[in-house]
């Protein structure tokens, strides 16, 4: 359809609306993933802490009272919890312990109290300490999804931020041809899923669109985009030709173009735009 790249007008025009995702939503999201991330080694890191030092000299507590203990599994991610009583030499101690860790488990899991030789007052359950690189590891994914996510939500919100600066700054308007890869519904409307090949590595965005949008298709999985200005990412242009300050008679004639596959109006001023 190079025709219709061929038959879009090229004189300064602006873009009316972008289908980029709100920079507001993206910056809260991410410091939501990042929020996620800090309550999640507020969660595990402390007991992870205290069950290394146990770890470091430990001895079993036979005598132990275990009481309120249950563990939950969520998919594969095993909580548990339990309080636990116990007495050193004549000093009772009592505490509160809670960790997760992976694992694939049927039925109960069995556990007795476990205490640091060295400091009495620090105790856990058995299968706390034998889980301990597992617990670990847990962490640090579960570290790397949502701070990973947050810086990455982050750096997008920036791109953002930046595609509709130079969005909204530029009348030159350059024409092109993008992939369609994948339409999401939701209930705000559509995520669109693009990949725009450019004369580099083919760059990915994704833009919104009303429940009632489409994008404006020139074959398969082809649809139209124009880049602002020297923004290395393009703008989704919709079946209604609404985003861009078109004319009437310059619809109709992209309409008639991509229908029949026609030449452009001669008299539509062809310059290339500046690079």
């Amino acid at each position: 359809m190079s025709d219709v790249l061929s038959a879009f007008p090229r004189r300064p025009m602006r873009i009316l609306r972008t289908g980029v995702p709100s920079v507001i939503f993206l910056g809260l999201l991410a410091l939501f993933m990042l929020a996620l991330g800090i309550g999640m080694t507020y969660w595990m890191a402390p007991g992870i802490v205290r069950d290394l030092e146990i770890g470091k000299n430990p001895v079993e507590e036979p005598q132990a009272r275990i009481s309120n203990g249950k563990c939950r599994t969520k998919l594969v991610l095993v909580s548990c919890e339990a309080d636990i009583a116990y007495a050193v030499a004549g000093k009772r101690y009592a505490s509160h312990v809670a960790f997760s860790f992976v694992d694939v488990h049927f039925g109960s899991y069995t556990a007795s109290v476990v205490r640091s030789a060295d400091k009495p007052e620090l105790a856990t359950l058995d299968i706390g300490l034998e889980s301990m690189w597992n617990r670990i590891g847990t962490l640090v994914g579960f570290l790397v999804l949502f701070i990973g996510g947050a810086i990455a939500l982050a750096l997008n919100a920036v791109r953002n931020m930046r595609l509709k600066s130079i969005a909204r700054s530029t009348d030159r308007l350059t024409p092109v041809m993008v992939g369609v890869g994948q339409i999401a519904k939701n209930m705000f409307g559509k995520n669109v899923t693009c990949t725009y090949a450019g004369t580099g590595r083919a760059r990915k965005f994704t833009e919104r669109m009303g429940k009632k949008e489409e994008p404006f298709f020139l074959g398969a999985n082809q649809a139209l985009a124009v880049l602002p200005g020297d923004s290395p990412t393009p703008i989704l242009v919709d079946e209604a030709l609404t985003r861009i300050d078109l004319t009437d008679a310059e619809r109709h004639a992209l309409y008639t173009v991509r229908q029949h596959g026609s030449a452009a109006p001669a008299g539509w001023p062809q310059a290339t735009p500046a690079r």
